[in-house]
């Protein structure tokens, strides 16, 4: 009986440990890293404006819209040079992109100014 309960222990371990569990989180994996900032009027008092397209290119591609109140990210990047630039038909941007040239943590206030909005 005690051989059983010894092996069922060591049985146990090797689950808790294969699944990276126990105290302190995970067993040494990473989600990688992420990019984010904000699109405004950058103004005194912002605007920040929702749907507009956010392109990455470099290391890894993707495409993203901002959200209501702006914002807008990338997650599970890995290490790498990136560019972000964002698109509005008739809308132009300062800066017209950002470029992270060596991404090794989580890159953030990556912001976009509308400076031109087209009149109606």
């Amino acid at each position: 009986m005690r051989t059983i309960k010894f092996l069922l222990a060591i049985l146990l371990s090797l689950a808790v440990v294969a699944c990276g569990g126990g105290y302190g989180g995970s067993a040494g994996a990473t989600n990688g890293y992420s990019i984010s900032g904000t699109v405004s009027t950058g103004l005194a008092h912002p605007v920040f404006l929702s749907g507009v397209t956010i392109n990455l290119t470099g290391a890894s591609m993707a495409t993203t819209t901002t959200a209501w109140d702006g914002n807008y990210s990338f997650t599970g990047l890995l290490n790498g040079s990136y560019t972000v630039t964002p698109s509005l038909s008739g809308v132009t941007f300062s800066p017209t992109s950002i470029t992270i040239t060596s991404l090794a943590a989580n890159s953030t206030a990556n912001n976009f100014v509308v400076t031109a909005i087209p009149s109606n």
